[in-house]
């Protein structure tokens, strides 16, 4: 017989890894140079790790002909919380690549905002297994829109500062490549939020 706990195992293991990214995330971005190595080789490691239990995932996803939620939705599931691990992982490798070693306030903001917003999701990912209680992750789905929209808002009016303020041409682009990146992770989890209230829609 299949057995759907494991669906739920899996994610609850990328969920906390996910959670556990964020504050490294947060905490990378708020320190700066003084840690961003030694938390690089973290995130990676944690970003790996996520990646094995996405491979879990889609592995039981082909063994089991009966699935806890649509088999959309899990892969949907799956690769989401992958793609934002990446990006995750990504946008500090980025910072460090480019030499950007001291975040302005904007990214401080964005760090801040997107740790509680992981938080967020990462406890809605884990409720999925109960679903006499599903309707309740509308409300955790609104804030998590509102967390976005307004990090989306920041990025955009920091986009716009750097014209007067920036001469250098190259720094304006890794500026600009730094802001657009976290404007993708933000859009990734925004996906994950369409699909956690699809699965409300079908089975809350």
């Amino acid at each position: 017989m299949p057995d759907g706990q494991k669906f739920y195992k899996l994610f609850d293991e990328v969920a906390d890894d996910l959670q556990t990214m964020s504050k490294l995330f947060y905490e990378t971005i708020c320190a700066g140079n003084g840690i961003m190595q030694t938390n690089l080789v973290k995130l990676d490691e944690l970003e790996k790790a996520i990646d094995v239990s996405t491979r879990h995932l889609f592995h039981e996803l082909g063994r089991n002909f009966i699935t806890p939620f649509d088999r959309e939705d899990i892969h949907l599931l799956a690769s989401g919380l992958d793609d934002i691990a990446d990006l995750t992982y990504g946008t500090v490798r980025q910072l460090n690549n480019y030499g950007l070693t001291s975040p302005g306030n904007t990214t401080q903001y964005v760090a801040g905002e997107y740790k509680r917003l992981i938080g967020l999701l990462g406890d809605a990912i884990k409720a999925l297994s109960n679903k006499r209680s599903l309707s309740k992750l509308e409300t955790t789905c609104l804030e998590m829109r509102k967390i976005i929209n307004t990090c989306d808002n920041r990025i955009d009016a920091a986009i716009t500062g750097l014209f007067p303020s920036h001469t250098e041409v190259v720094d304006i682009i890794k500026w600009m490549e730094h802001y657009d990146i976290l404007q993708v992770l933000l859009e990734k989890c925004e996906n994950m939020v369409d699909t956690v209230e699809a699965i409300v829609i079908k089975y809350g």
